[in-house]
């Protein structure tokens, strides 16, 4: 068995896989303030109560893009697994070990989420074109072209990050449920929100999907009826119903690139 974490700026996922099946999850919040062993503690717990025996696994790898909270889970790593985690770097994406890369000279970094999600995507269709949507504390696009080549990432405000930067900066707009409203005409200063934020965000994916499909095309030759288009991250549920750009919804598309990539490298 192996044990994958994914760490975000919101949150951390965990979970253990026997063979490609996810057979635990478990969602924390992502605290630089807490320690490997605070974090040990809860996940042993939730190990425990799930009825799950740790001495099965084998394996455990880490993907972070929270560099504070990397030391702590590769700690959680040992103490869960009694061996040393691999930990993801953005360099795999150029190291030709994995069905996906950066184009060759790349100098720049790649997050390893959006790898994970490059990958998982790449699996998912046997192969590409494919642009994953992610919506988590950011919105990203991450597009890769029919030969594995990650061609490029847009990265916009998260659903709940923008909601949050308007409470945050203004002095009499609230925190508003994530909730689609029934018109654009907000008659209320909640639902006046919820139509900017959640109606703009469905405009916002859907040109983007759109402009990055023709981009590639320019850049490939990749038609963009060719490109596979599936979303995932926590919060893709708001949008799923308000829109048919994605083919695929997968909320658990970062994990299973994860353990592709644990496969890929056989650490």
């Amino acid at each position: 068995m192996l044990f994958g974490v994914d760490i975000g700026n919101t949150n951390v996922v965990a979970a253990v896989f026997d063979g490609e099946k996810i057979i635990r999850q478990w969602r924390i919040a992502s605290d630089i303030r807490r320690t490997g062993d605070e974090y040990t503690s809860v996940l042993l717990t939730l190990a425990r109560d799930a009825g799950l025996n740790l001495d099965k696994i084998g394996k455990s790898i880490i993907s972070s893009v929270v560099p504070d909270l990397t030391g702590p889970f590769i700690t959680v790593a040992q103490n869960l697994t009694k061996t040393k985690p691999y930990v993801i770097t953005s360099e795999l994406a150029k190291s030709g070990k994995l069905p996906v890369r950066l184009p060759e000279g790349t100098t720049h970094n790649l997050g390893t989420d959006l790898l994970c999600n490059a990958v998982g995507a790449w699996e998912m269709f046997g192969g590409g074109p494919n642009i994953v949507v992610d919506f988590g504390t950011a919105c990203t696009l991450t597009v890769t072209d029919s030969r594995g080549i990650i061609q490029g990432i847009t990265i916009s405000p998260g659903l709940r990050t923008a909601v949050h930067a308007l409470a945050a900066n203004t002095a009499q707009l609230p925190v508003v449920p994530l909730v689609a409203p029934k018109s654009s005409l907000g008659s209320t200063t909640e639902e006046a929100i919820q139509s900017g934020v959640i109606l703009g965000y469905k405009g916002l994916v859907e040109y983007l999907v759109s402009q990055t499909k023709k981009d590639l095309e320019k850049l490939t030759g990749d038609s963009p009826e060719s490109v596979h288009v599936v979303a995932t991250g926590g919060l893709n549920s708001v949008l799923k119903p308000l829109t048919d750009a994605f083919q695929v919804v997968d909320k658990e598309l970062t994990l299973r690139g994860l353990k592709s990539i644990a496969d890929y490298i056989d650490f």
